[in-house]
């Protein structure tokens, strides 16, 4: 069976998510070259995935 969502469900889902990725960009700084929050080389996966996400 297949859910369809209505177009306010739809651009709920698209907020939370622009939100999300917000803070994620906001957290997941370069600090010389490193991620604060992970600690891996700049920019961290989950950066990467929000900036993706920003620019969808």
């Amino acid at each position: 069976m297949v859910e369809t969502i209505t177009p306010t469900e739809a651009s709920s889902a698209v907020e939370a998510l622009h939100q999300l990725a917000t803070v994620v960009l906001n957290e997941h700084t370069n600090d010389l070259g490193l991620c604060a929050v992970c600690g891996c080389a700049f920019p961290c996966e989950r950066a990467a995935l929000a900036e993706h996400n920003l620019t969808l």
